[in-house]
């Protein structure tokens, strides 16, 4: 914008002097001195009153400083030169410089991205997991879900994986990255503080205690995190503070030396200090710090009804976070954890005569790459003046035309015109142009040994900047490559492993800690699914039931019962695997069309159309009974308890109608002996009635007259007929008797 002539020059504002690196000097601190009025050296203060020990603090944060810049001097500088290598600055200065001024081709040609991308991305699409196991017979396998599902809750909430990716890459790329874990209020208008995870974009801004030994820096006993802010949001935050800046800085941040005309500087510091400790065990088996026993334990101690079994002493970490400046602490408090909550991963690692010397995939691919920019722009320049080939001519014949002459390599001329001239009395023949020659054909080949060279440094096989598939190679065959791929740079997801894990050892400790009211949390499963559970620090055990308003289960759990393990596994995502699964299934089916129609449900559920669960309950409905009953061991404890009460049941009832059929069996058969003996009694009446007939008929034969005889013998032979009926009648069996 141009000067307001009717305003000062520049605002007027005066300008300050160039910070120079002799101005980087701090001012003597003033002290309140001894008794006999005389200063106090700042080194020489002990730890003593509150303002003392502030003091000490300060000076032992920025001696430690010091000694983290010194340390790490060696690995920044390569480092900041890696990663603007891998942004394009590939060519010496001098050498570029003077190409630019001869006018010739300086390409860069950057293969590293791809290169880098190819482990990163690969790392993407099969992202590490941090698993929960318990560890002894306190540890419960449902905490530990719960432990597992709230951590993916964590992570998605925190948007984890920009903090995981972004490490990564500066591990892969330069060496070394960090992540950090955080602790905030849930809202504005809450108590409650959740867990989360961030990242750190530049991870010059961390310096940890040098004297670590794991990769992770699980071991570090300090460690700094700095930020720079303006001068007028530093007001704001803390407008009692004093605004002066750190005397030190490491090369790779915004400034390299910490004094800056319109910024302040100030570090996160986290210091472990220990704490001794009395851990004691008791005769009724619990095992526990002595200053945390309750009155009632300690009475029944001193009563003799207990006894105090062992004791040590130990060593307890606590960790201190402050916020400084480089003349006062603005903010401090005690971090519930007992590890510095930074978290470092690796690339590669050299230890050098006690040095560890870190470096990433770009370190040893520069050569290689300055191969590929020089043969490259070679080849570009040897191609690019074919067209200035020169022309070959007598003198004297572009008299005339010198102008269209010096453009012919430039314009494309539809014709050029040329004196004619004579040699010894002879015509000379029309200027001629030189033919290109050809690209040599060992520029060619080193461009290729520039390409082999790229991928023997990186250890990647396959170059994903060349074509997919070349012309020799089958598509198992580039599978295979880039499986060796992968072997070659596998230590670079190891690593990051290694780090997660202790991330999720972290996150164990802290949960318990952070997590300590009574509250309602939303879980994640595997397959990302939400599930809501009560967090109850003081529930009577690990796992139990409750029941919601609504009459549903709910789960509460205790994240202060038994101890936890952190594992972490190397695989692609539950999507991935669910789409790995899917076209599995559909491979499958083709294969053995005749199993087809007994798995299509299952191939439905695993497919992501729209109205796929619906298609798999249909599909289910047509399949036979046995199919669809689920195994035992897949079956949750409380439903295979109440199968197993149904079946009992089952069983009793059937123990029953065999007892109902037997004794109704028994009844029929009392009832056909009853039958029988009626039908004899009844056989025994008839002949009796019969029998007399046949007395009083034979006595009335006697007593009529002879000429009667005819008659009345015709009627008894009439009446022994239908006696004889009767008897045949009687003699049928006793069923059908009775159903007469």
């Amino acid at each position: 914008m141009a000067q307001d002539p009717l305003k000062p020059r520049d605002g007027g504002k005066v300008k300050l002097p160039r910070v120079d690196a002799g101005m980087n000097k701090i001012a003597p601190t003033a002290s309140r001195g001894g008794k006999d009025g005389q200063s106090t050296d700042i080194k020489n203060i002990t730890l003593g009153a509150k303002p003392r020990d502030r003091t000490a603090l300060l000076v032992k944060a920025m001696l430690r400083m010091d000694k983290c810049i010194q340390a790490e001097a060696e690995n920044r500088k390569p480092a900041v030169d890696d990663l603007k290598f891998k942004n394009g600055e590939q060519w010496p200065a001098d050498v570029a410089a003077q190409r630019n001024f001869d006018k010739r081709p300086c390409l860069t040609i950057n293969k590293l991205p791809t290169f880098i991308n190819q482990i990163t991305n690969d790392q993407r699409q099969n992202r590490p997991a941090i698993n929960i196991s318990p560890v002894g017979d306190k540890g419960d396998p449902e905490v530990a879900k719960m432990y597992r599902g709230l951590i993916r809750a964590i992570e998605r909430n925190s948007s984890a994986d920009i903090a995981y990716d972004t490490a990564f890459d500066s591990a892969v790329s330069m060496g070394w990255g960090y992540w950090r874990v955080t602790t905030e209020y849930e809202s504005a208008e809450s108590f409650d503080q959740v867990i989360h995870i961030k990242r750190i974009r530049n991870p010059f801004t961390v310096y940890l205690d040098p004297d670590h030994q794991e990769p992770d820096g699980a071991d570090a006993k300090y460690g700094f995190v700095t930020e720079m802010l303006s001068r007028s949001d530093f007001e704001d935050q803390y407008p009692d503070a004093d605004p002066v800046q750190w005397s030190q800085g490491g090369a790779g941040e915004s400034l390299k030396n910490w004094i800056a005309q319109d910024q302040v500087r100030i570090a996160e510091y986290f210091e472990i200090k220990y704490e001794k400790r009395t851990l004691v065990a008791l005769s009724n088996g619990h095992v526990g710090w002595e200053d945390e026993l309750d009155d009632h334990v300690m009475d029944l101690i001193v009563a003799g009804t207990l006894e105090v079994e062992n004791t040590r002493e130990a060593d307890v970490p606590k960790v201190k976070w402050y916020k400084l400046t480089a003349k006062e602490v603005l903010d401090e408090r005690e971090w519930p954890g007992k590890w510095i909550p930074v978290i470092k991963v690796i690339g590669n690692e050299i230890d050098i005569e006690g040095k560890s010397k870190l470096s990433g995939l770009v370190r040893n691919a520069k050569d290689p790459q300055r191969m590929v920019n020089y043969w490259e722009t070679a080849f570009t320049e040897l191609v690019a003046l074919q067209p200035k080939a020169p022309w070959i001519m007598e003198e004297g014949q572009v008299e005339g035309h010198e102008t269209m002459w010096k453009q012919a390599n430039i314009k494309a001329y539809p014709y050029l015109l040329y004196k004619a001239t004579s040699v010894a009395g002879k015509p000379a023949p029309p200027p001629q142009r030189q033919p290109f020659g050809g690209i040599p054909a060992g520029v060619q080949q080193a461009i290729s040994n520039a390409a082999q060279n790229m991928m023997a440094v990186t250890g990647i096989r396959f170059d994903a900047t060349l074509s997919e598939r070349m012309h020799d190679e089958s598509g198992k065959a580039i599978r295979e490559l880039r499986r060796s791929g992968d072997l070659g740079s596998f230590h670079y997801v190891d690593n990051l492993a290694r780090s997660l894990k202790h991330c999720g050892a972290i996150l164990i400790d802290l949960i318990p800690k952070v997590y300590d009211t009574k509250r309602m949390l939303t879980i994640l499963r595997e397959d990302d699914t939400e599930e809501r559970v009560q967090l109850d620090p003081s529930a009577p055990k690990p796992m139990q039931e409750g029941k919601r308003p609504d009459g549903k289960t709910l789960k509460i759990f205790n994240p202060t019962y038994g101890e936890y393990g952190v594992t972490v596994t190397i695989g692609p995502s539950y999507a991935t695997k669910r789409i790995e699964a899917s076209q599995s299934m559909m491979d499958f089916a083709k294969a053995l069309p005749n199993t087809a129609a007994l798995i299509a449900d299952l191939i439905a559920k695993n497919q992501d159309w729209p109205g796929a669960p619906e298609m798999a309950t249909r599909l289910a409905k047509a399949l036979p009974p046995n199919l669809l009953a689920p195994e035992m061991k897949d079956v949750p404890p409380q439903v295979q308890a109440l199968l197993s009460s149904m079946d009992g049941q089952i069983k009793q009832m059937g123990q029953e109608r065999v007892a109902m059929m037997k004794a109704l069996n028994d009844q029929q058969a009392d009832r056909l002996v009853d039958v029988e003996k009626i039908n004899k009694d009844f056989e025994a009446k008839v002949l009796k009635v019969v029998a007399d007939m046949e007395t009083k008929m034979a006595a009335v034969q006697q007593k009529a007259e002879q000429s009667m005889q005819t008659q009345v013998g015709a009627k008894i032979e009439g009446l022994a007929q239908g006696v004889q009926a009767l008897m045949e009648a009687l003699a049928a069996p006793p069923a059908k008797a009775a159903a007469k």
